[in-house]
């Protein structure tokens, strides 16, 4: 019987590890998400979504590739798709609306921003980029309103988002 107490044990405690090497191996086959912080001057940025992706469809990480190498078209094209499959994604709405933006689209681009800021009213991503969107077609009322706005979301002057929608509006102006 003694014998038999420490065989139960060892068989429980390999069925525990056993069950646990599975779910490691789970866990280690899921995509990394990768989360940047906001918007920004590189024109690619993220909030809380990472690249999260679809089983079968692209990710937000792909369409940043394709922005980074300045390919606003097919960006475009696959944050569609992204968009598509996940219509209350702040950062892929975001994204969409600065690829747009870039193609000359300003129109569906402004959007693509309003509704980012709808589903995440602190996206200071979007705030930034609709802020250069309206410097773009000439309405700085409107982009020293997301300025603003942009203080108001860091709580100072100093943040990213801030700096680089503050450079724009002087070099644009």
């Amino acid at each position: 019987m003694e014998t038999q107490m420490p065989l139960k044990l060892l068989t429980k405690t390999l069925t525990v590890l056993a069950g646990a090497t599975l779910v490691a191996g789970m866990l280690a086959a899921a995509p990394v998400l990768a989360v940047d912080g906001g918007g920004g001057g590189g024109g690619y940025s993220s909030s809380s979504d990472g690249g999260s992706r679809s089983v079968s469809g692209p990710s937000l990480n792909d369409a940043r590739a394709l922005i980074r190498a300045q390919k606003w078209k097919s960006a475009a094209s696959m944050l569609k798709q992204i968009v598509r499959a996940d219509p209350r994604n702040a950062e892929a709405n975001n994204l969409l609306g600065y690829s747009l933006r870039k193609t000359g689209d300003y129109k569906n681009a402004q959007g693509f921003y309003l509704k980012a800021l709808k589903l995440d009213p602190r996206h200071k991503g979007a705030t930034e980029y609709l802020g250069e969107l309206y410097v773009e077609i000439g309405q700085l009322a409107k982009a020293n309103k997301q300025l603003a706005t942009l203080e108001q979301l860091c709580g100072n002057t100093s943040c990213r988002e801030y700096q680089t929608l503050a450079k724009f509006i002087a070099t644009k102006s």
